[in-house]
């Protein structure tokens, strides 16, 4: 319910209802690029900016303060997911979990191959599960570290786990943002995912290409080469390798596929980990409590680590609670401050306004959808929302000009998946960053997926509405 002063807001001209949204592009991407600005500091500016603006609107400041807060409420499930993220990474790391994926992965994945098998193995983990999130964070990692080992170009390894993590979340009849979609626009789920097939397939089959051959141009070291060879003779030396060790992903996957919740999953799958590390490797339970909390270090398990290859110690020492609380969390909480200002002070209706006049055609619609979910996402840094009121602004426009729902249903899904990872302040490519340890514009250009995906969009949209257009004529 809106507060009296909100009802009694000026209208937001154009230009202020831009200039936040300006201004946080320029502070993120010139102080990050750069300045070498931390991005916390660069949001926390943006955060100040929208809301002098919104006080020269008569929006008062506890009046955002309380908004930010209701905001919050609703984040409050994906927060408590990136937390959890963090408990599973440090752990998985303790127990062996990544460290057993990272060995068997050096000694039977070519490195030539390496960002083709993580595009698809992603692709097919977060098809199961529906998250995006948990197979970038879970095996997605694990390809990080057999990256780093086969000296292969992260960005390039980053653009492939993002790429199949996002392929995965639009086919899956499971994902949370495939059945917003779906329920927006009023048609069934597996009507929604038969209109977006043509894009992803054609999107997908494009990026394996890409991906095998850039693999191929940037292939890193052969597991016969010496710097391999002390990585995983060091490995075998410090856990008992076993196949008990891929219970915890088994866990998180099997029942989310199941539909199990992601965060009950992942601190269970976390536990159980914790568990594995103290009774099949004999670790401290101590220690393990630290690297589920703080985050693991290989000291944790050696008292050697000079006898630790540097790359093995750069690749293990990572994870905790803490850390993804101190920057990812961090991060969506001043995201969503933002994009809860915008929303107070009356400026995301405005930008909204501006769009809708632009439209003049059925293919103008079409666009018109996608740059609104596109923008009312970037801006408000909640997919849910964004879905549900570009579904209510939209619907009766494509009733009106004879397009079919699943139009409208694919281009919010295109707007809001494929978009969203590749926005540096965007809660979804923070996260990405912060699990893959990867800069968001560093992954961006390898991000072929995502940006296939995009432009085949607007192709078949094209497409498909001059098609409906000519069988309107011939009736």
């Amino acid at each position: 319910m809106e507060s009296n002063s909100q009802q009694n807001l000026k209208e937001v001209s154009l230009l202020s209802a831009v200039i936040p949204f300006i201004a946080m592009m320029i502070l993120v991407i010139l102080g990050s690029s750069y300045f070498d600005l931390p991005l916390q500091f660069t949001l926390l500016l943006s955060v100040l900016v929208a809301g002098i603006s919104a006080y020269r609107y008569g929006l008062k400041v506890p009046e955002m303060i309380d908004g930010i807060g209701q905001t919050l409420r609703k984040a409050m499930p994906a927060i408590l997911i990136l937390i959890a993220i963090g408990a599973i990474i440090g752990t998985w790391m303790f127990s062996g979990t990544v460290p057993y994926l990272i060995y068997h992965g050096l000694q039977l994945i070519h490195p030539d191959f390496l960002p083709l098998t993580a595009f698809l193995v992603t692709a097919l983990l977060s098809t199961f599960t529906g998250t995006s999130w948990g197979s970038a964070g879970t095996a997605g990692v694990a390809f990080i570290g057999i990256a780093i080992s086969m000296e292969v170009p992260l960005p390039l390894v980053a653009g492939a786990v993002v790429s199949g993590a996002v392929f995965g979340d639009k086919v899956s009849p499971v994902s949370d943002t495939t059945n917003i979609c779906a329920m927006a626009t009023e048609i069934s789920v597996y009507e929604h995912i038969k209109g977006m097939l043509p894009n992803v397939a054609i999107a997908g089959g494009l990026a394996a290409i890409v991906f095998l051959v850039f693999g191929l141009m940037n292939g890193g070291v052969t597991s016969e080469v010496d710097t391999i060879t002390p990585i995983t003779t060091k490995l075998d030396s410090l856990y008992n390798f076993n196949l008990v060790m891929l219970l915890p992903p088994a866990i998180v996957f099997i029942g989310g596929y199941r539909g199990f919740p992601p965060v009950v999953l992942m601190l269970t799958s976390s536990l159980v980990a914790l568990l594995i590390g103290v009774f099949l490797n004999g670790f401290h339970l101590q220690d393990g409590a630290q690297a589920m909390v703080s985050g693991f270090d290989v000291t944790m398990i050696t008292d050697k680590i000079e006898e630790v290859p540097g790359t093995l110690v750069t690749l293990l020492n990572r994870g905790g609670m803490e850390g993804m609380m101190s920057g990812a969390v961090l991060y969506c909480v001043l995201a969503i401050s933002f994009g809860s200002i915008m929303e107070q002070m009356g400026g995301i209706r405005r930008l909204m306004k501006e769009i809708f006049s632009w439209i003049r055609s059925s293919y103008g619609l079409v666009v018109a959808a996608f740059f609104s979910g596109g923008l009312l996402n970037a801006v408000s840094g909640n997919a849910m929302f964004s879905i549900l009121t570009i579904g209510q602004m939209f619907r009766g426009g494509f009733k009106e000009r004879g397009l079919p729902a699943s139009i409208l249903s694919r281009s919010m899904e295109n707007s809001m998946t494929l978009f969203e990872s590749l926005i540096p302040w965007h809660v979804t490519a923070i996260f990405m960053s912060a699990t893959l340890g990867v800069k968001t514009w560093e992954y961006l250009p390898y991000a072929f997926f995502n940006i296939l995906g995009i432009l085949l969009f607007f192709v078949l949209s094209r497409i498909t509405v001059n098609r409906l257009g000519r069988k309107t004529t011939k009736t």
